[in-house]
């Protein structure tokens, strides 16, 4: 299997529908965004799947690592092969890819969210970025495109934190600033009863 074949077979089979929105793009834009579909599928799996914080934690510097020889040309794993590939025909920075490792590494590590910067920090990382790299791959004119393209990704996070609170709040990660919830008088558990 190639690691072409590797992306496009990643963002196929994660059940989401990206992988039909990105078969109408022009072929190179189509292989570059599944690389990067792919890359965020492989360390969110990490973040969401390995319960073990340690395992979890050297899997992500795997990735840490595996970023960092793609960047010098000389990926091992599939997705930095097609990520090698990517960056030498649009401008992704290694820069970017690190903060989505980063991102995912407070979820590992169950970084508590303590003030509102805490989750902006995070939902830049996990999801602003990404907005930053696709715009990479989809091109844009205007610098207020990278700040259109940061700010919807935020909120598409944003979005999926609300829509997911209890389901999170089980898995031991409550996103809503500890500050927002003593103001509130809102509790942890209240985050776990159903509604």
């Amino acid at each position: 299997m190639t690691p072409e074949q590797y992306c496009e077979d990643k963002t196929r089979g994660a059940g989401s529908s990206f992988f039909y929105a990105f078969i109408f793009l022009p072929e190179e834009q189509r292989r570059a965004m599944m690389a990067l579909y792919a890359f965020c599928r492989e360390v969110d799996d990490v973040a969401d799947e390995v319960h073990e914080q340690d395992v979890a934690m050297q899997k992500l510097q795997f990735w840490s690592d595996e970023i960092d020889r793609t960047f010098a040309g000389k990926p091992r794993h599939p997705v930095g092969k097609e990520l090698d590939w990517a960056r030498q025909h649009f401008h992704l920075t290694k820069k970017l890819f690190m903060e989505v490792v980063n991102g995912m590494g407070m979820d590992a590590a169950h970084v508590p969210m303590i003030k509102p910067a805490d989750l902006t920090l995070y939902c830049y990382r996990v999801a602003g970025v990404v907005g930053l790299l696709s715009i990479e791959v989809f091109g844009y004119r205007s610098r207020r495109a990278r700040e259109f393209a940061t700010t919807l990704g935020e909120a598409f996070q944003l979005t999926n934190i609300l829509r997911d609170v209890k389901e999170d709040a089980d898995r031991g990660r409550i996103y809503i600033p500890e500050e927002d919830r003593i103001r509130f008088g809102v509790t942890d558990q209240d985050f776990r009863e159903e509604t």
